[in-house]
């Protein structure tokens, strides 16, 4: 039964990564939102599935982080607080998922990731991108997340692309990249 529980953990990851790419895809931020923030639940099952329970909870926090930043920026408005605070969240919350020192490459990331979504401009926000991605990245291979490991990946290629694409050019934050694990 738990090789069955953990097969079904991997096929939702895998959905979660195609839902990923494909709000890469869309032009609405709005969209893009909420694509993400749907891969970023069924990322959250995926973990549960799996038994990786600090990619679990800072995913559930990665949600409701998302929430909050996707009617933060409806209003036009930004501020410090927030990012500060969900990093703060994250880290409490990775104390009470606790795995073992690997538990801290997923939580270093999306604090990192966090932070640097509510301060930065898309420039500096993709080149964050390089570092959290990398340590989820390493946290996945601790985990066994296939769909996890596939999804980093593609972010590191996709965000790659980006800052090479958009080197010369000065941008607003329009669009940004809400990691889930």
């Amino acid at each position: 039964m738990q090789n069955f529980v953990t097969l079904i953990g991997h096929l939702l990851g895998f959905v979660s990564v195609g839902l990923f790419f494909y709000s890469y895809q869309r032009t609405q931020k709005r969209m893009i939102m909420i694509i993400q923030t749907v891969a970023t639940a069924l990322s959250c099952i995926q973990y549960l599935l799996i038994g990786a329970f600090s990619g679990f909870a800072l995913n559930i926090v990665c949600i409701i982080r998302n929430f909050t930043f996707y009617y933060r920026d409806k209003k036009h408005s930004t501020d410090l607080v927030s990012p500060v605070l969900f990093a703060f969240c994250m880290a409490a919350v990775s104390f009470f998922s606790w795995e073992g020192i690997h538990s801290l490459l997923i939580t270093l990331g999306l604090v990192v990731n966090t932070i640097c979504m509510g301060i930065f401009d898309a420039k500096s926000f993709r080149k964050t991108i390089l570092i959290s991605s990398s340590l989820i990245l390493i946290y996945n291979i601790f985990a066994s997340s296939y769909s996890g490991i596939l999804s980093e990946f593609i972010s590191l290629v996709s965000v790659t692309i980006g800052i090479i694409r958009y080197r010369n050019t000065q941008q607003p934050m329009e669009t940004k990249k809400t990691i889930a694990a």
